[in-house]
Formats: structure tokens, sequence, C-alpha cells
């Protein structure tokens, strides 16, 4: 009985792995890249902290609760609480956000738009270091992302839902995986038909039909 959850939880690991690379092959974009450049910011209801304390390994640590906010440039993420922990130099180096839903979003060098809701995102900020754990926002319960792909329509969107969803801001990569018996779903929109396409032809209309003359009495 425990044996059928794992093999579903592998093969659709595996299936979103193939599409998520398809998908990043399709929209060949980068996360905004001044973004990892500009200051983080979070604003909330309220808070309560601690720097981390000299000679201590242990991180300082921040809950910030209601409307909670963060942005760097132009990532932005949302959500009801919010605890953060700061390194030596009080730097953010991990925001766990909760929320009903939390949301990320972040535009790309196209300047398209990815957007994405989950029950929890945990994201850990890019440093400008080459730490392959930076840059990273997972989405986990319900995880749902947006995926602009046309900057004149809005309403073309690529689509990925599953129970976890990474999302790398650094070149807008995704990964994920089903944890249940729900498969990963991925939705792709039709390319546009290229420029100079002939319209489809009418169907020629039939000629109208000839008065039949009386009969002569």
């Amino acid at each position: 009985m425990q044996s059928t959850p794992s093999i579903r939880r592998a093969s659709a690991k595996a299936l979103f792995a193939v599409l998520g690379v398809a998908l990043v092959t399709s929209l060949p974009a980068v996360a905004k890249k001044s973004d990892r450049d500009q200051p983080t910011n979070v604003t909330s209801t309220a808070f309560d902290g601690t720097q981390q304390q000299a000679n201590s390994t242990q991180p300082g640590k921040v809950i910030w609760t209601g409307n909670v906010v963060l942005t760097q440039g132009t990532l932005k993420i949302t959500g009801s609480k919010a605890t953060g922990f700061l390194d030596a130099d009080n730097q953010i180096t991990r925001v766990i956000v909760d929320g009903s839903p939390a949301t990320v979003q972040q535009l790309d060098e196209q300047d398209l738009l990815m957007r994405g809701h989950a029950s929890n995102i945990d994201y850990k900020p890019d440093d400008g270091s080459n730490n392959s754990g930076n840059g990273i926002a997972v989405l986990t319960g319900k995880a749902h992302v947006d995926k602009q792909t046309d900057a004149t329509d809005k309403s073309k969107l690529n689509q990925s839902d599953g129970d976890k969803i990474t999302y790398n801001t650094t070149n807008s990569t995704m990964t994920g995986e089903s944890n249940g018996p729900e498969p990963v779903h991925m939705t792709f929109q039709p390319k546009n038909p290229p420029p100079g396409a002939a319209p489809a032809t009418p169907a020629a209309t039939p000629p109208a039909a000839k008065p039949t003359p009386p009969k002569k009495p």
C-alpha cells in the first residue's frame, strides 16, 4: 500500500522536470538582473525580532505579521506572516512566508510577468554570490504559477500547478512535483500564426437560382 504513492511522486516529479525543460526552452527568459542589486524591503502591520549576537552562529530572526509585503526590485512576495533570518551583517538570508495564499511575482528582462501563489513560500534572496541555494523561491501547498508569454496580451499565460514548485528568481527556471494522486499539470499557449500568413479562404457562395417562367395556358 505504501509503494503506490511513492511511484506516483517519482513519476510526477520526472514528468514535471521534463516539461519544465520544455517550458524554459519555449520561453527563453531571464529574470531582471537588476533585481539582485536592489535593497530588500519588508512592510507589515507589526514585527518582533532580534539581531544575531556577537560570536554566535545562531542567525538573527524577525517575525512580521499582518499584510506582509517583501520587495526587491520587481520581485514582490506577500503573505499574512513572514519569518526572516538575518546574518551577522543584518542582511536577510531567508524568508518563510505564510498566507491564504502567499503570493510572488517578478518581471523578466522582456518585461513578461511571472505570478505564483501557494500556502507557503520559502525564499532565499540572491546576494550576488554563486551559491546555488540563493535566489530560490519554493512554493508549497496547492502551488500555481502563471508565466506571461506575450508582452502585448496579458491573457496569454503558460500555467503550472503542483504540490510544490521551485522557482529560480535569477534565471526564471522552474521544477516541481506532486505528493499525492493528483498529477502536476502544465498548460502551454499555442504560438501566434506566422506574420503574413494568408487568411483562410471563405467558401464560395453558390449562384442564386434563376426564377422559373410561368407556364403558358
